[in-house]
């Protein structure tokens, strides 16, 4: 095992600045998109668990006092804010023409108000105002947050489309980033509960000073993490180098509306926006019904593992039963999920978390299946129109989630105030502790549990319309390919016979580059069996040779106890030879990775030097960094063979 665990660490430091042959993008490359995707999941994690507009909420409910109606209004007009601006945020994305694409810089054009928004939503609302007063300040701020956010993420959505022109490459790259990026979520769930459970005691989460410390903490941390993926991370949408967007609203509509995948995702996602209402009643369980709110730092963690197993599994549900079964599958899931948590929700606490968590498992495949048809869909987008819009795509979208989100709040403020969770018509605030009525409580929970099992059911049937799969898509990319290779040519008003010419001259030394590399494959291939029969053969004359010293001790008279002492110092000894060998191969690499970063350091300098010479500014570093990845990735296609026999890795 110990073994393994080191080959696997071999592995990661040889392709850590070098993609593996046939894939575009390094283990480090993956690593800090992850890393900042955990970043950028962190802002919404802070947005949906703590500081939403709904009444299930403690800080604008419990904390604020708001009541559901103050905060249905708040809701509601803070998403005809976000439906005004959709159409302006949709052309400012797919018209960003930036040196480093049009997703990455909204990491930090949109992560710097997005803090301050949540420094706001804590210490800029006094809790001895009015509640008008309140509703003024949280709806100014919240709608600060609800602009920003949404663009950061976005930039995550984004920027997983296109971090690779494979889709294969892209499944399996959103499949670890999103195992790692949900670990910021999971870890700010655990310990802002948690660490304000230890401060201010079972009552924490109803604590204003709980948040005023603990969310501006976690909103910095998340900036922080988020530039990882703005400053490693690239973007390879396959279009001509010199492709500039300018595409006015109207026609990127018209363009999306032929687009099903599109429509099935959307549709989907509508749907998705009443199932949410399942994981919102987790603080009021805790609070409620427990009456410790500083154990929601655990159940949300306990609850939360549940994606993970399905977040795993996507990339090979995906390609074995395809992302429309996959998704169909998952969503009716969901139903079995909360058909089981409705009929036990009321036997105890631990019955919910259960339901609670088979819920989140099923969820968990979901965001990748649905990332992946439109990542698909886009493709065959482009394939037809020439065009990629992916900011109208997914602003469109949140304006239909808005309408979703809109009349689920309706609905959801119609079940709390008709059973008898209402505002105290002098103060207009809300005593939230009537919860604590099981009577006026389980009534409550029951209705959220049918409504999100109807929307479950629904969010299903749009997979039915998807179409594409991996034979098309093979199709689809080697169509677009074909097109980058004659636009970048200069050749797209040529003749046919020219264009042919050109795409022969290049599907020739691919075939060339492919036909070494499978040879290679083969022989890489070869080499491993080898080795292990050569492992296997040594340590079975290992075991031998311990075996004929064991047996010849014995027939001179030497003691048990002696030969037991024997064999072990001979095993020691092999084991130091063994560590000895491995120190070796981890110091060679070490020297080939220092090596390689003065290549890079010296490459930059170049490279900067020149384009400061050329005229241009901005994100120079970034892009002599990317522009020595591509270097690399060309390298590990063309190193001869003895050098791949040989590791060399620089």
């Amino acid at each position: 095992m110990r073994e393994k665990v080191q080959d696997l660490w071999l592995a990661v430091r040889r392709y850590w600045q070098r993609p593996k042959r046939g894939d575009e993008v390094a283990y480090k490359e993956i690593a800090a998109f992850s890393v900042g995707s955990m970043g950028l999941k962190g802002y919404g994690s802070l947005m949906t668990n703590y500081i939403q507009m709904a009444a299930t909420c403690l800080l604008t409910g419990t904390v604020y006092g708001l009541s559901p109606t103050y905060i249905m209004i708040l809701y509601i007009i803070t998403n005809v804010v976000g439906v005004i601006k959709t159409p302006f945020v949709s052309m400012l994305i797919d018209n960003t023409n930036t040196p480093i694409g049009k997703f990455r810089p909204y990491i930090i054009w949109a992560g710097i108000p997005s803090v301050l928004a949540l420094v706001g939503l804590t210490w800029g609302v006094p809790l001895d105002a009015s509640p008008i007063v309140k509703a003024v300040l949280i709806g100014i701020f919240y709608n600060l947050l609800s602009i920003a956010q949404p663009l950061a993420a976005n930039a995550q959505v984004g920027l997983s489309q296109v971090i690779s022109s494979n889709s294969a490459e892209r499944s399996r790259i959103l499949g670890f980033s999103e195992l790692l990026g949900n670990l910021g979520p999971s870890i700010i769930q655990l310990l802002l509960p948690s660490i304000g459970g230890i401060i201010y005691g079972d009552d924490a989460m109803t604590n204003i000073w709980t948040y005023r410390i603990l969310i501006p903490i976690f909103g910095i941390g998340s900036l922080v993490m988020s530039l990882f993926a703005l400053y490693f991370a690239q973007e390879r949408a396959v279009v001509p180098r010199l492709k500039v967007n300018k595409i006015k609203f109207s026609e990127g509509m018209r363009i999306l509306s032929k687009n099903r995948e599109f429509w099935a995702v959307t549709t989907t996602r509508f749907f998705d926006t009443f199932k949410t209402s399942l994981v919102a009643l987790l603080p009021w369980v805790c609070t409620y019904q427990l009456g410790k709110s500083s154990l929601l730092g655990i159940t949300q963690t306990i609850v939360s593992v549940g994606f993970t197993p399905g977040i795993i599994l996507a990339p090979l549900l995906i390609s074995k039963l395809g992302t429309r079964k996959a998704g169909l599958t998952f969503c009716l899931a969901n139903c079995i999920a909360a058909l089981i948590m409705y009929f036990t929700f009321k036997q105890g606490f631990v019955f919910f978390v259960i339901s609670l968590f088979i819920f989140n498992f099923a969820d968990g495949p979901q965001y990748i299946i649905q990332t992946t048809i439109m990542s698909d869909g886009l493709d065959a987008q482009q394939d037809i129109t020439g065009e990629r819009i992916e900011g109208f795509a997914q602003n469109f979208q949140t304006m239909v989630t808005t309408i979703g989100g809109v009349l689920s709040t309706f609905l959801f403020t119609w079940v709390y105030e008709s059973n008898g969770l209402v505002a105290d018509p002098n103060t207009g605030e809300t005593d939230y502790e009537i919860l604590k009525d099981a009577a006026i409580r389980e009534p409550i929970i029951s209705t959220v549990i049918l409504i999100a099992m109807a929307a479950s059911f629904l969010a299903a049937m749009p997979y039915l319309l998807v179409r594409l799969d991996r034979k098309r898509m093979a199709v689809i990319r080697e169509s677009l390919k074909r097109k980058k290779v004659i636009a970048d040519a200069g050749l797209t008003d040529a003749p046919e016979e020219e264009q042919q010419a050109v795409y022969a001259a290049y599907l020739a030394e691919r075939a060339k580059e492919e036909e070494r590399n499978k040879a290679i494959a083969e022989r890489e291939k070869e080499e491993l069996r080898q080795k292990s029969e050569e492992r296997a053969a040594k340590e079975a004359e290992f075991e031998a040779n311990i075996a004929a010293y064991e047996q010849t001790a014995r027939a001179n008279g030497v003691p048990e106890k002696e030969i037991a002492k024997g064999v072990k110092e001979i095993r020691k000894d092999a084991k130091r030879r063994k560590t000895a060998a491995r120190k070796e191969m981890f110091a060679k690499l070490r020297a080939d990775q220092k090596e390689l970063n003065r290549r890079r350091k010296a490459f930059c300098i170049i490279w900067i030097g020149n384009a400061k010479a050329e005229g241009k500014k901005k994100w120079l570093r970034v892009l002599a960094r990317e522009a020595f990845s591509r270097k690399l990735a060309e390298e590990s296609l063309k190193t001869t063979d003895e050098e791949d026999a040989a590791g060399d890795i620089v």
